[in-house]
């Protein structure tokens, strides 16, 4: 009998990750993929200029 140990781990890790994303979307702790998408390329705009970029606000 192969040994599953180490695969029923990483099931049990995938289940826990889903089951924590269904919890941020239903505690609408997700913000939309094109505002996330803005600020990083703000941010790396900013960084291949030379400047620091900005810390992100408070709550995101």
């Amino acid at each position: 009998m192969p040994n599953t140990g180490g695969s029923e781990k990483r099931i049990a890790a995938l289940d826990a990750a889903l089951a924590k994303g269904i919890s941020d979307v239903e505690a609408k702790r997700t913000m939309p993929a094109e505002e996330v998408f803005d600020r990083l390329e703000a941010k790396y705009r900013e960084m291949a200029q030379g400047q620091k970029p900005k810390p992100p606000r408070n709550g995101d």
